[in-house]
């Protein structure tokens, strides 16, 4: 079964071929497993054909899906514990992708895919924070769009995806399970070193953004490839729009990916540039890969904000040392500078609640953290370690007593650095795909 990235589904034909079958695979590679997704492809497809009255040749059916588990060990300065999650670099998820052709060169499809998160990664956070108010999800929709292609015009789909720049900072030749963005502690609050540790509203996610943008429901247009390069284009529900260009070769010596993408959204009064790189080396398995992003906020609440940016890098090695798959080593640094900038913080005062404490006007976090991966090819498992640690810098101007909340931290004489605590985690864990 293909799971290519550019591999697509007929929501049209989700529902009448979902509901009649329960043979799914189970969350393990197998001959049984190989052999149930394989004769549902081929009922699959059969009942694909008859509903479409034979309008579409060639239809393809297929299920594909992945599971992916791991153990959270954290220290937040406050607490440390151990959490089981779902690992929201590659979450657990199951798909469904169908595509016809109506005549030669030209493609209809849709794709239905997923996931399921319980608890997701991203949303975990520590237990002793009375004050976070954010709920975990079970599961959610990750892809559910339609598209038609030609091999000459290129290919237009609707509905919910990612964007045209969305994914480019996450393009990574080398490691499956570590890129830019905060895939553990992005919902741990920010504590203080002040009396014993105390909370406050701000979150790493916050702080340290990959200037990523999650799927949404887009119109989006696709370039055929042309010596390696394919230039795309998406329009959002809203006025937010953006455009992108990648490029992809793999030669005797060297494989790349890349690409350079630019977004407008005039709603929420941003402008944000991003790009993201990664080259490998065939006969020695190194390999770097370079992202970063800036962005241009005019929404700040108080004070002009600066450009928000980010830039990260991630070098190892990547190579078939035993005969069961790649083994790949690598370390990673990450810089985020200037996010939330312009506005309010709070803090939890040892009463359980948050009060208002100043304006935010610096903020940078630093991210290092090493890991090594062993593939198993041929049963399709990833078998992962990570260490990762966090620390970061953050000023303000306290708000002074007699003021409004959002008059509040303006006195540039008051500028104050806080005691920031830092954040560690490791992680193990494996993915398995069938």
């Amino acid at each position: 079964m293909s799971r290519g990235r550019n591999t697509f589904a007929l929501l049209s034909l989700l529902s009448a071929t979902l509901g009649p079958f329960t043979c799914l695979a189970p969350a393990r590679a197998s001959d049984y497993a190989t052999q149930c997704c394989a004769e549902l492809d081929a009922r699959l497809e059969a009942l694909a054909s008859q509903v479409l009255n034979n309008s579409v040749e060639n239809v393809k059916v297929q299920i594909y899906g992945q599971v992916n588990r791991a153990i959270l060990f954290w220290k937040d300065g406050i607490d440390a514990k151990s959490t089981f999650v779902d690992n929201n670099t590659s979450s657990s998820r199951l798909g469904l992708i169908a595509q016809g052709s109506l005549r030669p060169g030209l493609t209809v499809g849709s794709r239905f895919e997923f996931e399921f998160v319980w608890p997701s990664s991203a949303q975990v956070f520590d237990p002793r924070n009375a004050t976070h108010d954010l709920s975990l999800t079970i599961g959610a929709v990750r892809q559910a769009y339609g598209f038609i292609s030609d091999e000459r015009l290129g290919m237009l789909s609707f509905g919910h995806q990612w964007s045209a720049s969305g994914d480019l900072t996450i393009i990574n030749l080398g490691a499956q399970m570590n890129d830019a963005v905060l895939h553990y502690n992005s919902a741990f609050s920010l504590g203080l070193k002040l009396a014993g540790g105390i909370f406050t509203d701000l979150r790493w996610g916050q702080l340290a953004e990959n200037v990523d943008i999650l799927r949404g429901q887009y119109l989006r247009y696709d370039t055929p490839s042309l010596f390696g390069f394919v230039a795309s284009a998406s329009i959002g529900l809203t006025d937010a729009w953006d455009v992108a260009l990648r490029y992809q070769a793999n030669g005797d010596l060297f494989r790349f990916a890349g690409g350079i993408g630019y977004r407008s959204d005039p709603e929420n009064r941003l402008n944000e540039l991003r790009a993201g790189a990664s080259l490998l080396h065939h006969s020695s398995g190194l390999y770097v890969t370079l992202a970063g992003a800036q962005r241009d906020d005019a929404l700040s609440s108080i004070i002009a904000q600066p450009p928000s940016y980010f830039g990260y890098v991630q070098a190892g090695i990547s190579k078939k040392w035993l005969p069961y798959g790649n083994t790949t080593a690598y370390g990673d640094f990450g810089l985020y500078k200037n996010f939330n900038v312009g506005e309010l913080m709070s803090a939890d005062l040892a009463t359980n609640q948050l009060e208002v404490w100043g304006t935010l006007a610096q903020t940078e976090v630093r991210r290092r953290g090493l890991g090594i991966e062993q593939a198993f090819d041929d049963i399709g498992l990833l078998l992962y370690v990570q260490a990762h640690y966090y620390d970061a810098r953050i000023s303000g101007y306290p708000c002074n007593s007699g003021f409004l909340p959002k008059l509040c931290g303006v006195d540039p004489n008051q500028l104050t650095v806080l005691p920031i605590l830092p954040w560690e985690g490791f992680v193990a864990g494996a993915r398995i795909r069938f």
